[in-house]
């Protein structure tokens, strides 16, 4: 049985000397590579500062540690070029916020204890959270429930995160929408638990056509999305062409028949003058090229935006069918 939420008296002891258990404050914009050197030393978080020293988001070590040692020696390099703002599930600021002033050595509060386990603090009408309890809590919140992919809450989260850290870096961004064919005919004719198990099975080939570095999520119904971070000039079609090709392979059999599952796709790269529009354009464009795949016999769409350096040219988008054709990369500015 779950031990009850209990509060009792306590005093808090306020020094300005280093502890050992305190959580490394880095800033956004830090690598993973450089997190390397420093061990385990300090709290299972570390937390992410913004240029003026706010603490704008909390990632657990353990993850950083994950992604730096994973088996693809690709993958690892990778990611150790990835700053650390990019793991954060959850992003605050603390504009306007202020917390209770320090006047003294000891500080009068109530702790907040679940049995043995402290879960935050009171005091002076401030509630100070265990970020370790709370954690779970927000991935549930920022979490498609069947999948466990992020939602779409999460999703608009990142993607104006990233189309904003794409304007400072001067890298790219690309989308992808992925929206399943008759999946309606499919929760119709075979019932509501099998369209749940397809649902799982895209989710999964989804999450293995895109690089581990890049974000995943269910936009909500049969619809999925992603982002591709960091996309050089035609690189979208490479996890485009994967994941038609492992659509192919989810077997889904109800009585001995296979259900048919398929996807029309669409996707878009911006590759700068990120100042010239807003991230709702670069979805709104891979939503055309979606709309455009659906009226073309399920193929596949992408378009691709011109660089820094070169003027606007009309959105080029291509069939690319089973293949993809030596004239479409050379029809695309890039």
């Amino acid at each position: 049985m779950p031990h009850a939420l209990r509060a009792e008296t306590a005093v808090i002891q306020v020094s300005s000397l280093e502890c050992d258990h305190a959580p490394l404050v880095v800033h956004r914009e830090t690598l993973l590579g450089d997190l390397n050197g420093n061990g385990e030393r300090g709290s299972h978080y570390i937390l992410v500062a913004d240029d003026d020293d706010r603490i704008i988001g909390v990632v657990r070590r353990s993850e950083i540690t994950r992604r730096l040692n994973t088996d693809n020696p690709f993958e690892r390099r990778r990611w150790q070029a990835v700053p650390i703002e990019t793991m954060s599930k959850l992003s605050f600021s603390n504009d306007g916020l202020r917390g209770p002033a320090i006047r003294e050595d000891t500080l009068d509060c109530a702790t907040l204890r679940e049995g043995d386990r402290l879960f935050g603090l009171a005091v002076e009408g401030h509630l100070f959270l265990s970020w370790g309890r709370l954690e779970s809590l927000f991935d549930a919140a920022l979490s498609d429930p069947l999948t466990g992919l992020m939602n779409r809450l999460a999703y608009e989260r990142r993607l104006a995160e990233e189309w904003n850290r794409a304007m400072r870096t001067k890298s790219s961004v690309g989308i992808v929408i992925v929206d399943l064919d008759n999946f309606k005919d499919i929760n119709d004719t075979y019932g509501h638990a099998v369209g749940d198990e397809v649902l799982v099975q895209v989710a999964r080939k989804l999450e293995l056509s895109m690089r581990s570095y890049d974000v995943v999520a269910r936009f909500g119904g049969d619809e999925f999305v992603a982002l591709c971070l960091g996309c050089a000039p035609g690189d979208v079609q490479i996890p485009v062409s994967r994941l038609r090709h492992g659509l192919e392979d989810i077997e889904v059999n109800v009585d001995g028949e296979c259900v048919d599952v398929s996807a029309s796709i669409g996707a878009a790269v911006r590759h700068g003058k990120f100042q010239d529009s807003v991230s709702v354009d670069l979805f709104a464009a891979a939503d055309d090229c979606l709309y455009r795949a659906k009226k073309s016999s399920h193929r596949a769409w992408s378009i691709e935006f011109v660089t820094e350096n070169e003027p606007f040219p009309a959105p080029v988008a291509q069939d690319h069918g089973d293949a993809f054709p030596l004239e479409t990369t050379e029809n695309v500015k890039s």
